[in-house]
C-alpha cells in the first residue's frame, strides 16, 4: 500500500492542506514546550483556566479579608465630582458585567506617567531590537520602511515613579483582591502606543486587536489608564459584557484560541447589546477580567497610550500577556 502512495503523489491543494496543518501542529508543540520548560505549572492552569467551572472554584478557594477603610489613593472619580465607588462595590460590579468604569488618575501621576513616555525610548513592535524615542517617529518609520501599528516600552515603564505608587496603590490591591477572593499577587504590565496606520485582520490578531481573552492564571484582574484622550478615533477598548462567566463551552474549549473567530460572530453570538466601548479624556481609568472577551480597537486619528497592569493568584515564571 505504501508502495502505490508513493507512486501516485497526492494533488497539490491535498499536499497543501497537509503541509499548513503540520505547520499548524508543529507551531503548537513548539509553544507548548515553550510553556512546560519555562512554568509547567503554568501550562497546566493554561489549560484548565478556560473552563469558567474550574475559575470560579479556584477564586472560591480563597480567604481575603477586605480591609475596614482604604486610607489613600492615586485615584479619584471621574469628572472628580462624585466620590469613589468603594473598592468592594466595584469588585461585586467586576463579578456581575466583567468590567467597571469610573475612576480616574491624579494629574501628578498621569503628567509623570506623560513624561516618561516623552523622554524614554520604546520600541517598535515590541521588539527590543527597535527602539526609538517619540519625537523621532516619523524619522524612524522612514528608516524602517513602513508605518507603525504599536510602540511599547516593554518592562523600562518599572522604572516610573508613578507606575511603582500605582502598583501598591491601597484601592487597586484592595478590589483586585477583593474580586481575586485572594491577596493580588502583581503580575506585569504594560505601556504603549498604538497607532493610526493601515493594517491587515493578520496585523489585528498579531496585535490583539480582534476580540479575545487572556489567561495567565485561573483568574485575574487588569486596570487600565488612558494617558491620552481617547475617542471612537483613536482605538478605543470595547468588551462584551458578562463573558467572563457566560460563555459557550465550545469557546472555553478553544481558551484563547477565540482570537480565530471572527468579530462579528462573536458579536452576534453573545448579542450587540452587550458590547460596551470605553472612551474618555486622559487620565480615565477602567478595569476588569481579561478573560472577559476584548479587543482595543486600532486608532484611525491619533495616537493612544495606554497603561495596564494584571493581577493574579499565583506568581509564574512565565505568562501569556
Amino acid at each position: 500500500m505504501l508502495t502505490r502512495i508513493l507512486r501516485f503523489p497526492l494533488p497539490l491543494k491535498a499536499a497543501s492542506k497537509i503541509n499548513l496543518l503540520l505547520e499548524k501542529l508543529s507551531r503548537k508543540v513548539r509553544s507548548l514546550l515553550r510553556l512546560w520548560q519555562g512554568d509547567p505549572s503554568f501550562l497546566v492552569m493554561s489549560w484548565l483556566a478556560r473552563f469558567v467551572v474550574v475559575r470560579e472554584w479556584m477564586a472560591g478557594r480563597g480567604t481575603y479579608q477586605p480591609q475596614a477603610v482604604v486610607e489613600a489613593t492615586l485615584l479619584h472619580r471621574v469628572a472628580g465630582v462624585c466620590p469613589l465607588e468603594s473598592s468592594g462595590q466595584v469588585a461585586r460590579l467586576i463579578q456581575s458585567h466583567g468590567y467597571y468604569v469610573g475612576f480616574s488618575l491624579q494629574d501628578s501621576i498621569l503628567q509623570n506617567l506623560l513624561t516618561f513616555a516623552e523622554t524614554m525610548p520604546c520600541y517598535a513592535n515590541r521588539d527590543s531590537a527597535l527602539p526609538f524615542y517619540l519625537k523621532d517617529k516619523a524619522q524612524f518609520e522612514q528608516e524602517l520602511g513602513v508605518p507603525l501599528l504599536v510602540a511599547g516600552y516593554l518592562d523600562t515603564h518599572e522604572k516610573c515613579d508613578a507606575y511603582q505608587k500605582l502598583k501598591v496603590d491601597p484601592y487597586l490591591l484592595d478590589i483586585a483582591s477583593q474580586y481575586l477572593n485572594h491577596s493580588a499577587v502583581y503580575m506585569r504590565g504594560e505601556l504603549a502606543w498604538g497607532f493610526p496606520t493601515p493594517n491587515t485582520l493578520a496585523d489585528k490578531i498579531r496585535t490583539a486587536r480582534v476580540y479575545h481573552c487572556d489567561i495567565n492564571d485561573f483568574k485575574t484582574i487588569k486596570f487600565f489608564f488612558y494617558l491620552t484622550d481617547v475617542g471612537e478615533g483613536e482605538g478605543p477598548h470595547a468588551y462584551i459584557e458578562g463573558t467572563h462567566r457566560n460563555r459557550r463551552f465550545s469557546h472555553q474549549w478553544m481558551g484563547q484560541a477565540c482570537a480565530a473567530i471572527d468579530d462579528e460572530i462573536l458579536v452576534k453570538t453573545y448579542g450587540r447589546d452587550r458590547v460596551r466601548v470605553v472612551t474618555g479624556p486622559a487620565g480615565t481609568g477602567f478595569v476588569g477580567d481579561p478573560y472577559c472577551l476584548h479587543r482595543g480597537a486600532v486608532p484611525s486619528r491619533h495616537p493612544r497610550l495606554l497603561l495596564q497592569l494584571e493581577f493574579g493568584i499565583h506568581p509564574y515564571r512565565i505568562w501569556y500577556f
